[in-house]
């Protein structure tokens, strides 16, 4: 049966380029780059993997999320960690704006949206969290500066002590060299890890 879906709004943005609001039987979805930045599809890559990361870090009271988009992830925080306080940065203001128009931003409990590149934010940063979720993307990829390990090393030492760290990636066959190439990398910042790997992703779950 086909799936009924249609774009109820479209705009341009200087950092992400066309972005289609879509709505279809499953639900809401933000598509940048033919891709879901924001919406139901993301909240299912990410579920599993906050699943695990409950058990790891039962009581993050701190939580940051680099790459707030429309705030899919930040709605997910609410169920996992409902009285935890949460800092969303995105340097995309129509993201945003279609969040709060479309899926609810406004309506995630203890959250502050910061407007700020996340690699300017994160350096000049003086506060440390339980838990950083890190899913930035501008349209299909990964904007280089975020796959090196300095800017690794700046989510590390934004963490508290033996707190989490959880990085998102595509991984279709187009992806998994970078992916791996990115995994590396990680490995060489945090001494633990684990992997999930939701739809077309791989979030690596790094341990402080």
């Amino acid at each position: 049966m086909w799936k009924l879906a249609e774009t109820v709004e479209e705009r341009t943005s200087p950092y992400n380029g066309n972005i289609k609001v879509i709505k279809g039987l499953e639900g809401t979805r933000i598509i940048v780059g033919g891709l879901s930045q924001s919406g139901w599809l993301v909240k299912k890559v990410w579920k599993d993997a906050l699943k695990k990361i409950k058990k790891l870090k039962p009581d993050a009271k701190d939580i940051l999320i680099l790459g707030l988009g429309g705030g899919s992830i930040a709605e997910l925080l609410q169920e996992y960690w409902p009285t935890s306080r949460k800092v969303g940065v995105d340097i995309d203001t129509e993201m945003v704006d279609l969040g709060r128009k479309y899926l609810g931003l406004d309506y995630v409990e203890n959250l502050e949206v910061v407007i700020e590149e996340a690699n300017s934010w994160i350096r000049k940063n003086k506060q440390k969290f339980d838990l950083i979720l890190v899913d930035l993307y501008q349209g299909g990829s990964i904007p280089k500066e975020f796959t090196e390990e300095k800017f690794m090393l700046s989510v590390k030492k934004t963490l508290k002590p033996d707190s989490v760290a959880a990085f998102n990636h595509l991984y279709s066959y187009v992806e998994k060299k970078d992916a791996d190439e990115f995994r590396s990398k990680l490995g060489k910042i945090f001494h633990a890890m684990t992997v999930v790997t939701p739809e077309a992703n791989i979030i690596y779950i790094c341990h402080h």
